[in-house]
């Protein structure tokens, strides 16, 4: 549905040009939910634009349902971005409208009839669950509140894609949690293609199915959201995910542990069978897991087990080989050092 196909975007900031975003190739297909991850300065919000030409290209192509954006003129180009939505960190409501107001505005732009502008309204108010609040102006909402108004006003054309910057990044976590849950029933129920850039890590693992990293400008991975969380290529890829997942052994708890340190990785089903208990019994070795989490990533699990083995030398290293064989990843750690040997 979506072709990036080597683009460029350039500006010029004063005498030095700025490449916010470089040779960029990666196809969105149609009904997915596809996530652009990075931090600050990444060109994930540039990229984002390119799609409906809110941001010219420099080099390359964008080709969206078979139709390369730049070439579009006035009313190829007007009718490419009624049917694609876009909502944002901080809303952009017209603050003097009231709720039905602000939906209703794209409709009453797009020529509707004023019957069919209110049976549509009343229909998507009902979709995002805020039809109580029809005639309240945004001042009145909370943030969550915001946002649904914001979809409802993305969705009202009828809409084939929706565009999301940063959608979460000024809601609390329980309201994030609710309007991802919103967004998946909007690419479940509707059949909208969704594309959300966002530096939230948790936002990309709860609701995409494929996302792309970028930084500096380029895409450095890029794949199934799983595979790319649990098994990680690129080095900043790596280092994101550890600042975001931020889940290592508490010092106090390394420091206080006679002998080594076992870090176990389990994924897919091997992070719900008893693979531990197993091996230790066989060869009669005692173990203690000293920190452990299960964490699910597009609906999978992503199982971490820090442990020490009490057991004779020649014991413990036939469990952990036979361990080894049986997890998704086994690193070894050396207790004085607190960190992978």
């Amino acid at each position: 549905m979506i072709r990036f196909d080597n683009v460029s975007v350039s500006f010029n900031d004063g005498k030095t040009p700025v490449h916010a975003v470089k040779n960029v190739s990666f196809n969105i297909e149609e009904n997915d939910i596809f996530g652009i991850a990075g931090g600050s300065g990444a060109g994930k919000s540039t990229l984002l634009r390119t799609i409906n030409q809110l941001q010219k290209i420099s080099g390359g192509s964008v080709t969206v349902n078979g139709k390369e954006v730049k070439d579009l003129k006035h009313k190829e180009l007007h009718d490419l971005r009624r049917n694609i939505g876009m909502i944002f960190q901080h809303f952009n409501l017209a603050e003097s409208k009231t709720v039905y107001e602000n939906i209703a505005f794209s409709l009453e732009d797009a020529g509707w009839k004023k019957q069919d502008i209110e049976e549509r309204v009343n229909e998507l108010l009902e979709f995002v669950k805020i039809s109580e609040k029809r005639d309240v102006y945004p001042a009145k909402l909370s943030g969550g509140q915001k946002q649904r108004v914001a979809i409802a006003r993305a969705l009202a054309n009828n809409t084939k894609i929706l565009l999301c910057d940063e959608p979460t990044s000024a809601l609390d976590a329980e309201t994030t949690n609710s309007v991802l849950k919103l967004l998946r029933e909007v690419n479940e129920k509707l059949g909208v293609t969704i594309v959300i850039i966002t530096h939230e890590l948790d936002v990309i693992k709860s609701i995409c199915n494929r996302v792309a990293v970028m930084k500096n400008g380029e895409v450095v991975e890029l794949g199934d959201v799983y595979e790319v969380f649990t098994n990680p290529k690129h080095e900043f890829t790596k280092e994101l995910l550890a600042h975001g997942q931020n889940f290592k052994l508490p010092e106090e708890i390394a420091g206080n542990v006679q002998g080594d340190i076992y870090k176990l990785i389990y994924k897919g089903d091997g992070a719900t069978q008893s693979i531990l208990s197993e091996v230790t019994a066989e060869h009669k070795v005692q173990f203690n897991i000293l920190h452990g989490k299960i964490e699910y990533i597009s609906s999978k699990p992503l199982g971490i087990l820090f442990v020490n083995f009490a057991g004779s030398d020649d014991s413990v290293r036939k469990v952990t080989a036979e361990i080894e064989k049986r997890i998704f990843r086994l690193e070894k750690y050396a207790a004085r050092y607190k960190e992978a040997v």
